[in-house]
């Protein structure tokens, strides 16, 4: 940060909150603080400062002691309150950020940042009941430089302007290790795993412990249980569900609430049997707290996590479904993912639920896999699954299980009806032309020779062949000129016009890509695998609040996570599994504030100097999911007329219109009729 700093502050010749953080707050987009005391008035103290940070966007988090105001504590229910209720959300929509409002009006400012999710505080509890009270923070500014500090003063109008006290700053290069050490420290705090604290979520502190340290003093607010009235087109899936047994699969597009609705059938069938015992299998373990959160919206308080261990989960589910059977229980709800519901001892223990029993299958293709199908869940009362495509692809016995199973699609709601309600954003699709190399040309003639070897020989086993049809994909996937196109694109943009952007690509390519982006001063990270689960959401807030302009992705955003501030993406990659493309559009066209469009840029791939056999057999590749994202987009004739002109001469204009799935019926039938010859 460009700030003249001091290697301390000392009340005895500074004023630490105009001299320190006043300028640190200016330059900063993140401000980390563990404290023993916090109060809404400091906020007021360091109004000059926090204008301006707030409206860079800043994150404030804080860890302090549990000995809050009562004042405090009211503004902070009615912030997180407002979260969740749109009455109390109207209250807080005309607070006016500036200056003198955060002077004037401290209270209403904290309960407005929780509102906005600018600040999040957490409490710390000791575990030998004495106080939690050390004290340092840690400023971010956008480009990954830290200023930290530590010393006497708390989070307070008098820490910070009006006692005698004494902070020791650290910014300097050999500061370093200190500085890191900090950041450690915190982040320790942060995920509660610090030994001899507890530190705990502020809801949960509201609801069960805070109110014990405000004195006997009651809030003068009133709860009230919010209601998610289901809209005209859930109401639709409810009565198909229920006029099905409640059995059945709902293929609804991505980003149009299949959670919801699910939630809001299993409450249906909860109202009529006034029991229920609720299952919801997921693909992946980051799934579960989206889904724990929503099953709270809607009702339910009761829960088992059942993935990872057995030894974790298996004694208090048997325990759950035991209560549940003797009545103990009304409503309980069980969160596990695909791989634990395959489970031997999963099985036997969720075929002892005697009545009243209700599966949600999220993701519902990957209830296709064998190793599923010989699962004991068919005993459940009600089954639903949940896709944007249940079909499994080039998997026709996986898809005929899903329909036995759940039984047939007696729901949709596609993305057009899903556009044109406001339930997903608008969108426009440039369809961006990149051609092979002669090497890549070379290289891709020489797999479809032994393609044409291997499908002429009876002895070729099928993973023979996906294999060399892999590799020749791999050569499309990651053709040299679209990297090259993508770096000189972004290249020509100004980069503080550039957020919210998501880039695919293919696997290997990540760090090259991030780094190449780097170089280009770009606020950019990659978002695959390697990524810890801890990791991802800090990477996702700070993506959503614009701190990181581009994230690099391969598969870790295709299902189940949500980043609905996403503007622009950028397909350099795809599969020609349409599950995969449509589920990435899906999220991109997630609807948010002030997001009016979404911008696909997708990178087509058309061999230069190549007859017209390989052209053809390239084009029919790329092009369903052009076909598939140019339907719906508002430029759908623009992106026509790109594509046209590199087919006419081929005379594969018809191309255009061959959807994914258009296009493997036809090559099913084909398959048919060479078997019966």
């Amino acid at each position: 940060m460009d700030l003249n700093l001091k290697y301390k502050y000392r009340s005895a010749h500074d004023q630490i909150f105009s001299d320190f953080y006043k300028g640190c707050l200016e330059k900063a987009i993140q401000y980390d603080r563990a404290v023993g005391y916090f109060t809404s008035n400091s906020l007021s103290i360091l109004a000059d400062g926090l204008d301006v940070f707030l409206k860079r966007e800043g994150l404030i988090r804080i860890i302090a002691n549990p000995y809050l105001t009562k004042e405090d504590v009211d503004a902070i229910e009615f912030g997180y309150k407002a979260k969740e209720d749109v009455i109390v959300e109207s209250l807080l929509r005309p607070f006016q950020l500036n200056k003198l409002s955060i002077e004037n009006d401290a209270f209403n400012l904290l309960a407005w940042l929780i509102y906005k999710d600018k600040l999040q505080i957490k409490i710390a509890f000791t575990k030998n009941n004495s106080l939690y009270h050390e004290k340092f923070g840690i400023f971010y500014d956008p480009f990954g430089n830290k200023i930290a500090f530590s010393g006497s003063a708390n989070e307070t109008a008098g820490g910070i302007r009006d006692n005698f006290e004494k902070i020791d700053v650290f910014f300097k290069e050999h500061d370093h290790e200190r500085i890191e050490d900090m950041v450690n420290d915190f982040e320790s705090l942060w995920d509660d795993s610090t030994p001899g604290l507890s530190v705990i979520e502020i809801p949960n502190i509201i609801k069960d412990q805070l109110s014990t340290y405000r004195k006997g003093l009651k809030s003068t607010m009133t709860r009230t249980k919010k209601v998610v009235k289901p809209r005209a087109y859930q109401e639709q899936a409810i009565h198909a569900v229920k006029n099905n047994n409640w059995h059945g699969i709902l293929e609804m597009a991505t980003g149009t609430g299949k959670t919801i609705t699910s939630l809001l059938i299993s409450n249906e069938f909860l109202r009529e049997r006034k029991r229920i015992f609720l299952v919801v299998i997921v693909p992946f373990t980051h799934l579960a707290e989206q889904w724990l959160e929503n099953c709270e919206m809607l009702g339910y308080s009761q829960f088992t996590k059942c993935f990872g261990s057995k030894k974790e989960w298996t004694n208090t589910l048997q325990s759950d479904i035991r209560d549940f059977n003797l009545g103990i229980i009304e409503k309980h709800v069980v969160i596990t993912t695909y791989k634990t519901a395959a489970s031997i001892e999963f099985n036997d223990l969720i075929s002892k639920i005697k009545k009243n029993s209700f599966l949600i299958a999220d993701e519902c293709h990957y209830f296709g896999v064998k190793s599923l199908r010989s699962n004991r869940l068919y005993v459940m009362d009600a089954k639903i699954g949940l896709s944007a495509t249940p079909q499994r692809w080039w998997d026709e016995i996986g898809t005929n299980y899903l329909q036995s199973f759940f039984g047939p699609v007696i729901y949709e709601y596609d993305m057009k009806t899903a556009i044109l309600n406001g339930a997903l954003t608008e969108y426009t699709y440039q369809p961006i032309v990149t051609h092979l190399n002669e090497d890549e040309i070379q290289r891709y003639e020489q797999l479809t020779k032994k393609l044409i070897h291997l499908y002429g020989d009876e002895k070729a086993n099928k993973e023979e062949i996906s294999e060399v049809n892999r590799k020749r994909s791999l050569i499309i996937s990651k053709a040299e000129s679209k990297k090259d196109l993508l770096f000189s694109i972004l290249k020509e943009k100004n980069r503080e016009q550039v957020s919210h952007t998501l880039i695919y690509c293919a696997p290997g390519e990540v760090d090259l890509i991030t780094k190449k982006l780097s170089e280009l001063d770009y606020r950019v990270h990659r978002f695959n695998s390697e990524v810890s689960l801890k990791n991802r959401m800090k990477i996702l807030e700070a993506f959503d609040r614009g701190s990181i302009q581009i994230l690099v992705a391969i598969k870790c955003l295709d299902e189940g996570v949500d980043v609905p501030s996403t503007r622009e993406a950028y397909f350099l990659a795809s599969t020609s599994n349409p599950r995969e493309f449509v589920q990435r559009r899906g999220r991109i066209l997630r609807t948010h504030p002030n997001k009016n469009i979404a911008n696909i840029y997708d990178f087509i791939v058309f061999p230069n100097n190549s007859n017209e056999t390989m052209f053809k057999s390239i084009a029919s590749k790329e092009l369903p999911r052009f076909a598939e994202f140019t339907q719906y987009a508002i430029n759908n004739y623009a992106a026509r007329e790109t594509i046209g002109k590199y087919l006419k001469p081929y005379h594969l204009e018809y191309l255009m219109d061959k959807l994914p799935w258009e296009v493997y019926n036809e090559f099913q039938i084909m398959e048919g009729n060479n078997e019966n010859e």
